[in-house]
This record gives C-alpha cells, structure tokens and sequence, in this order.
C-alpha cells in the first residue's frame, strides 16, 4: 500500500460503483458510501463470530446497535471505478467498538472518504448494553494478521 493516509488499515473488502449507487451529479452517492462501511463492518464482524452465519451467540439475544457515524468526503468515485472499503477497529470499550473506515480508489490509492462509527453490544431483550467478549481484543489480533501489512 503507497498511500501513508491508510497506515493502519489491514483488512479491505472490494467492491464495484455500480450506476444505481450514484447521484444527479454522477459521482457516487453519500447514502452509498454509508452502505459499503456497512457492508465491511458486516463481514468484519461475521469473520469474528460475532454476526450472522457464524455467530457464536443466538442473533435473537445479542447483537450490535449502530449509534454514531461521522463521514469525511475527500474526492468522488464514479460509476464503474473499482474501491476498497478498509476498516479497522480503533478501540475496543466494555460493550462498544469504535471502527474507522477509508473507502480508495483501488488504481491510484486516492481516498474517497475516511468514517468513523461505534457499534453497541446490547441485550436485545432488556435494550441496554452487555459486554463484548472477554477474547474479542485477541480474536480481532488474529484476524488482523491474517493480512499482509
């Protein structure tokens, strides 16, 4: 990786600008941009056990709740321009995750946009938070690893 702006970063998922996730002015749409860090933090979580196919816990008791999200445009992608959306998480609290994202151009490296979110693990049943895994901070470790740097 060139670009000093995604020191840090490790894990990606790659996508494809499809026409439907573009605006008026023909770049792509800030509510798309919002559903791709969605769709990293998804696949993120799934890899740790921690959403859907691989959950270790029944989705019905425990899952996350989305309650803050900051985005930062830096250039436009358009239709057809191939991205990576990079995420990792910054800090791992009691019962919260704080992520931070960066969605680049996949040929030239250029950011398209840097996000911040925090995710609550809340009991489903009494709607309050519970804590995260005692091993998650060692489980995020491995996965990270698992990339080259």
């Amino acid at each position: 990786m060139n670009n000093p702006e995604l020191e840090g970063y490790r894990y990606f998922t790659p996508t494809k600008v499809r026409f439907c996730e573009t605006d008026a002015n023909g770049h792509l749409s800030h509510l798309s941009s919002v559903i791709y860090m969605e769709q990293a933090r998804c696949e993120y979580m799934n890899e740790l056990g921690l959403f859907f196919a691989n959950s270790e816990v029944n989705l019905v008791d425990k899952t996350f709740f989305l309650v803050s999200q900051s985005v930062e445009y830096k250039s436009q992608a358009h239709f057809n321009d191939n991205l990576d959306i990079y995420m990792k998480v910054s800090r791992i609290g009691k019962s919260s995750i704080e992520m931070h994202y960066a969605i680049v151009k996949r040929e030239n490296q250029q950011v398209v946009s840097f996000a911040i979110s925090t995710g609550v693990y809340v009991d489903v049943h009494t709607q309050k938070s519970t804590p995260l895994p005692e091993d998650l901070a060692s489980r995020i470790e491995q996965f990270e690893a698992t990339f080259p740097q």
